[in-house]
């Protein structure tokens, strides 16, 4: 099987499940014999048809000749992978695109689709026939939308909020690859330490502006055969969960509970902080994922971490001194990494996922001694999941204030209101909200 083929196939189970994109390839390409490269390059064109889908549709769609709504599944996937070869790529000669999308549309539909692809793909590349697309003066969100790949609905959300031009910031950046961000194991090494390590590897890392403990890199070897990630001396995290970690400001000797922990890096980062001298319960309702846990647990060796299979909304215990609730969320500041999510997310379930928020931050709160702290996180930059939330739980716990988060983090990443948060297109890692409370 080619990676084109492997493609095609990965685009109708993506359509046919509901599966997640990141998923769905790596148990896929667990399965291939493909070479490393080949599967680097289904990987590349599988993300890549997912995140363009809406402006490559918008094209094919004036190329096609004919109702390419009514075209069958596995052509209407051959159509949209070579579309985003021609326009997306430059490494993959033209010749070479055209001919494999021509033979695929003869082996899925017939010598009919072989010639009709020929055709349209063709046309495209001698570039004769111009591309329209929608005027962004007079429809300003299908403009943006179509032109970068995003539902309207996020698209008109956002241009209320932030405005064009802003908008079109963070559509670019939800459209880039992120660089890795790696979290130091400040229990085994330090970041110059673990940077000069890297150098030997040929791997150049720098230092987050955000925090100390962080580095970024273009990319990593597989890190099941890395051995300085397997020995314990880094994990992948991005510097927004560092910072409501930070927020929380562990010490030694404080009972914390991490309500929603998996897959641990907020746990081992707490333990980390805390010299892994603090006691922290690390929760989570789903024992698979708090298996994940464990084993970065393990690879970290934190010492400090007390694993518990529970619902976050009805766990109880004795009362702690700090809680940190990462609640489940919508997703939408992690769109760059997260290439289907713009497609699975409606505001139908904006509003659902926040009422889970809701019941979490309210328990969250019964956990707490008085003058104890609790940090509410996300990865979201919407309102109703972020400020909204906390507004309303103000309301309703009056016992609680909010205390300004510049004491903890950068004033860079913190807004007037006193509140973690973080854009990808103004700062350069994920969408994120967090809130430093004090329970008086």
């Amino acid at each position: 099987m080619s990676p084109r083929q492997l493609v095609i196939q990965l685009l109708d189970r993506y359509e046919r499940t509901d599966a997640f994109a990141d998923l769905l390839l790596e148990h896929e390409l667990s399965q291939s014999q493909l070479s490393k490269p080949d599967k680097s390059l289904a990987q590349e064109i599988f993300f890549g048809v997912i995140r363009w889908r809406k402006r490559i549709d918008w094209i094919v769609t004036q190329f096609f000749l004919g109702d390419y709504a009514k075209a069958p599944r596995p052509i209407r996937y051959v159509l949209q992978s070579a579309f985003y070869q021609l326009i997306f790529m430059d490494r993959i000669p033209a010749y070479a695109v055209i001919h494999e999308a021509v033979e695929l549309a003869k082996m899925k539909g017939s010598d009919y689709w072989g010639k009709k692809i020929n055709a349209i793909l063709r046309t495209l590349q001698r570039g004769q026939r111009p591309i329209h697309y929608p005027d962004i003066a007079a429809e300003p969100v299908q403009s943006i939308a179509v032109m970068h790949s995003h539902p309207e609905w996020m698209v008109s959300r956002w241009i209320d909020r932030f405005g064009m031009e802003e908008t079109i910031a963070l559509c670019k950046a939800n459209n880039t690859s992120p660089r890795l961000s790696i979290r130091v194991n400040s229990l085994r090494t330090s970041a110059e330490e673990l940077q000069d390590l890297l150098l030997q590897y040929k791997i150049e890392a720098t230092k987050s502006e955000y925090l100390e403990n962080f580095l970024g890199a273009k990319q990593l070897p597989d890190l099941n055969n890395f051995q300085p990630f397997q020995q314990g001396l880094f994990t992948i995290q991005d510097v927004s969960a560092g910072l409501a970690c930070k927020l929380l400001d562990p010490a030694p000797g404080d009972k914390i509970v991490d309500l929603c922990a998996a897959p641990g890096g907020k746990s081992t980062f707490l333990a980390e902080l805390s010299g892994d001298q603090a006691e922290i319960m690390a929760i989570d309702v789903n024992q698979s994922r708090l298996n994940l846990v464990e084993q970065n647990v393990q690879r970290l060796g934190s010492k400090s971490i007390r694993l518990i299979q529970a619902n976050g909304t009805i766990f109880s215990c004795d009362s702690v001194d700090k809680v940190i609730l990462d609640a489940p969320c919508s997703g939408l500041g992690v769109l760059a990494k997260r290439v289907d999510l713009r497609w699975k997310r409606t505001f139908t379930q904006i509003k659902e996922i926040s009422r889970l928020q809701y019941d979490l931050l309210t328990n969250a709160a019964k956990l707490l001694k008085p003058g104890g702290i609790l940090v509410y996180c996300t990865c979201t930059i919407e309102p109703e999941e972020n400020e909204n939330m906390i507004e309303q739980f103000l309301t309703e716990h009056q016992d609680f204030i909010i205390e300004p988060a510049s004491e903890y983090v950068s004033s860079a990443v913190v807004n007037a209101s006193g509140f973690v948060y973080t854009y990808p297109h103004r700062h350069g890692i994920d969408g994120s909200f967090a809130v430093r409370l004090i329970k008086e």
